[in-house]
């Protein structure tokens, strides 16, 4: 049986020979006309995909876009945030979000998304105000995205009673998308179940709340893109949620960029910079960089639960481990330990924070050190707690007695505490944009200092504009000083692990410790 034209390359070959010059121009234009047709109708199954458009354009992610669609697909993350400055493609990601999960795949790939039922899928996205921008903003950008393979719009969109394109269906799943307002009564979000829902822009708390409940049966997921310009509780309550034990929430991924990481994909730098003269100061934080006005004050800007928060393991046994200590005479002991590495990476991986004497501190520490089999080398002080050295009992010597018993010798550490921020600060983020400085996630105390010390409000104490707050600084005082010390790290000599080795968790079953 001959085969088909179609499918012989040497039977095309000899029609195209054919051909004219003109025909086979005609035959090209006439293709590339029908292709640029379908992806002008379809923009969503040719994301990501590297064909060019009609006018040259490729659509594909930016950086941040790229880095959050490939998280998506692991089912442990439950909350997404995706903030920072405007222009940087929330709206978009958002769209394309909700459309995937409606078709139960990626478009472009077909790569397939998991879901823990059959049924089709149930997405509500809650826009801000129906005029300003789920009417302008929200609605455009949804059409623009809708496949038109997946029906044409008047047989998906159904509008309420207000006109509104409040309900989109997919007519090839039966999945559906519901558009809300943040401007709603709350009452109004109540008595959902879906799978996904989609904020863009910070909604109020209680329409997160109302929503929430309806995500329980099918085990949802939230996406929040937004600029933090007002709701600060999203910050503290979904950013850095926390779980009943303090630890970091680990099924929130959250990212964050400014507005250049979207230059080259859909906004110029011209573009930018003719924005920014239009904008204040505090304004250009926020709309430009990213950064709202209420986390303008943070010490530790460039901490990030991503970059620097590690999973539990045993420090190695050649690792040189320093131990800070905080004093206080009312209040909880803040007790630090700071492990080195071989590689000059700062870790840090054991924090106590509760009430004692002088006495119990060094032997609360004498208790890790054995436990845990490290290799000290030095502990150090606050200067305070030195007190009068008329005065034989003061706190801290109360603890070099206790340390001095097993060899080891307390010092005082340095009060230079805006040379410790900077410090601090360049651990955080290197010259190379690499991090240096790592917590493990347990570490409950230290994680929330990280993310709460914040500098004095110079509008209310202009005396003391640029100075680090007294408070939730326990930590990070040890901190600072510690990486003032600057230990090297250097091979271990011959005997010198003093201790018997302790249980694989690190932790001593006696004392916990």
């Amino acid at each position: 049986m001959e085969a088909s034209p179609l499918f012989n390359i040497d039977a095309i070959s000899e029609i195209l020979a054919t051909k004219s010059d003109e025909e086979l121009q005609q035959l090209y234009d006439d293709v590339y006309r029908d292709f640029q047709k379908h992806a002008t109708a379809n923009l969503l199954l040719y994301f990501n995909t590297g064909k060019a458009l009609y006018d040259g354009r490729i659509l594909r992610p930016n950086p941040i876009q790229e880095e959050l669609l490939d998280a998506w697909t692991d089912w442990d993350y439950k909350v997404f945030t995706y903030t920072g400055a405007n222009r940087i493609g929330k709206t978009t990601l958002l769209v394309i979000l909700a459309f995937s999960v409606m078709h139960g795949k990626f478009p472009w790939s077909n790569k397939r998304l998991y879901f823990p039922h059959n049924e089709p899928r149930k997405i509500r996205i809650v826009g801000q105000d129906w005029q300003k921008h789920i009417k302008t903003v929200l609605i455009p950008a949804m059409r623009k995205w809708w496949p038109q393979e997946w029906g044409n719009l008047k047989d998906v969109i159904r509008r309420d009673n207000q006109g509104v394109e409040a309900m989109w269906t997919c007519q090839k799943t039966k999945s559906t998308c519901e558009i809300m307002s943040n401007m709603q009564e709350s009452d109004l979000h109540e008595g959902w179940d879906g799978d996904l829902i989609l904020y863009d822009e910070p909604p109020k708390r209680k329409i997160r709340v109302a929503n929430a409940r309806g995500l329980i049966d099918r085990e949802g997921r939230e996406f929040f893109g937004m600029t933090l310009l007002k709701e600060a509780w999203v910050d503290h309550d979904v950013i850095k949620a926390r779980n009943e034990d303090g630890t970091p929430d680990r099924t929130v991924y959250s990212i964050d960029g400014d507005i250049s990481v979207n230059i080259g994909y859909g906004i110029t730098q011209k573009g930018v910079d003719q924005f920014a003269k239009t904008l204040t100061e505090d304004e250009i934080e926020a709309r430009i960089k990213g950064k709202p006005s209420y986390l303008s004050g943070m010490v530790c800007k460039k901490f990030s639960r991503k970059k620097h928060l590690k999973s539990r393991f045993k420090i190695p046994l050649d690792w040189i481990v320093d131990i800070g200590i905080d004093i206080h005479p009312r209040k909880e002991q803040a007790i630090l330990f700071m492990a080195t590495s071989p590689k000059q990476e700062r870790w840090l991986f054991r924090e106590l924070f509760k009430h004692g004497s002088g006495t119990d501190v060094g032997e609360w520490i004498i208790r890790i050190i054995k436990a845990n089999v490290l290799r000290v080398g030095k502990i150090i002080c606050d200067p305070l707690a030195k007190g009068d050295s008329n005065n034989p009992n003061t706190t801290f010597d109360k603890i070099d007695i206790v340390l001095g018993r097993y060899g080891y010798v307390l010092n005082t550490g340095t009060k230079d505490k805006e040379s410790g921020i900077i410090q601090i600060n360049e651990h955080l983020e290197g010259p190379n944009l690499e991090p240096s400085l790592f917590v493990l996630d347990d570490m409950v105390r230290t994680i929330y200092e990280f993310e709460s010390w914040m500098y004095e409000d110079a509008e209310k104490y202009p005396d003391r504009a640029g100075k680090a707050q007294k408070q939730n600084d326990d930590m990070m005082e040890n901190l600072y000083r510690l990486l003032l010390e600057d230990t090297v790290w250097y091979p271990m000599e011959e005997g010198e692990d003093e201790f018997e080795d302790a249980d694989a968790s690190g932790a001593c079953a006696v004392t916990g410790y």
